[in-house]
């Protein structure tokens, strides 16, 4: 019985060393409405850092955001500063997602806000700019100190000309709501200058600061048909070349101070 046995299993061993693999099918495509597809929370957005190096006492970085999502993004960055040899400095956390301030007096301070939906611009200074391949971490998530996009902000009037007086780009804007501002409101304005030539290459950024106008406070107090002015000045010379400017207005609700 045990050589029988032997034998038996001896030819069952043989024979599974020669057995083929099965013909491959393709799995059946499910009937439309049975398939179950869900989608993450937040779309990837997609982003680009433009260093600006115009003199050697200022430095500006501007970071340009396309977000697909219909709802406000806080985000965060960790970037590495590097001296003009290219050795690493420091890395600076920036964003508006639990970011700490970056200068002990408020006026020196980086302002960040959060991403809108569409095309968007926000610039930082520090004493050095920083590339994209500087960019060491990029999270992003639902916004959750933001309330939205507040609805009827419009530029009504705009005019950026080369002051000759202080030898630098002075813009005059007039910003209007078509509703009244709730509270908690922050305006985030940024005017991005680029040469008219192709392929318009980026000569300039001015980004408003809330905080520096008389009343002192970043909250935009607006009524309905009302209309608010702002003059801004670059830091940087007029460019030597022809140039061209766009404005990227934004305001954003907060769920308090």
């Amino acid at each position: 019985m045990r050589r029988v046995l032997t034998s038996a299993l001896l030819a069952a061993l043989v024979c599974g060393c020669s057995v083929e693999a099965p013909e491959y099918r393709a799995t059946p495509t499910p009937a439309q409405g049975t398939a179950v597809v869900t989608k993450p929370d937040v779309q990837a957005i997609t982003y680009d850092v433009r260093p600006l190096f115009v003199r050697p006492d200022t430095t500006k970085t501007a970071i340009f955001f396309s977000n697909p999502n219909p709802f406000v993004l806080d985000w965060f960055m960790t970037v590495r500063l590097r001296a003009a040899d290219g050795s690493a400095l420091r890395d600076e956390r920036i964003g508006n997602a639990d970011v700490p301030p970056d200068r002990a007096d408020p006026k020196f301070q980086n302002w960040y806000f959060p991403i809108p939906p569409g095309d968007s611009w926000t610039v930082v200074r520090f004493e050095t700019a920083f590339a994209k391949s500087d960019v060491q971490e990029f999270k992003v998530a639902r916004s959750l100190t933001t309330i939205g996009e507040v609805p009827g902000i419009r530029v009504a009037s705009q005019a950026c000309t080369g002051d000759t007086a202080v030898g630098v780009i002075g813009c005059d804007l007039g910003i209007e709501t078509a509703t009244s501002v709730p509270a908690f409101t922050r305006l985030h304005l940024v005017v991005v200058v680029r040469g008219t030539a192709s392929p318009q290459p980026v000569l300039g950024f001015l980004q408003w600061r809330p905080e520096l106008v008389a009343t002192n406070k970043p909250w935009l107090s607006l009524a309905a048909g009302e209309k608010l002015s702002i003059q801004m000045h670059d830091s940087y010379p007029i460019p030597p070349v022809p140039w061209q400017f766009e404005v990227f207005a934004h305001a954003y609700q907060f769920s308090s101070q």
